[in-house]
C-alpha cells in the first residue's frame, strides 16, 4: 500500500519517493474534493498519485503495469 510521508512526499510499493512542495498537495487535495485529481512528477519513470475525497487513495506505479501486463500474457 503506497503511504504519505507528512507533510508533502508519498513513497510507492515499489520504494520509489515522491517529493512535492507542501501548498501543492493541499491545493491537490482540495481540488480532489469535487473531482478525482492526478499529480505526476516529471521524472521517468512516471509515478501518478491519485486523490478523491481529499485524500491520496493510490500510487500508479509502472513497475506495476508491467507485471500486470505480463500477468495477463501467461
Amino acid at each position: 500500500m503506497p503511504k504519505e510521508i507528512f507533510p508533502s512526499s508519498f513513497e510507492c510499493d515499489c520504494g520509489y519517493q515522491l517529493h512535492f512542495f507542501e501548498n501543492t498537495i493541499k491545493e491537490m487535495k482540495l481540488m480532489s474534493k469535487q473531482k478525482k485529481t492526478l499529480l505526476t512528477d516529471g521524472a521517468t519513470p512516471e509515478h501518478t498519485i491519485v486523490f478523491e475525497h481529499g485524500l491520496m487513495v493510490n500510487i500508479q506505479c509502472p513497475k506495476q503495469k508491467k507485471k500486470k501486463n505480463l500477468q495477463n500474457k501467461k
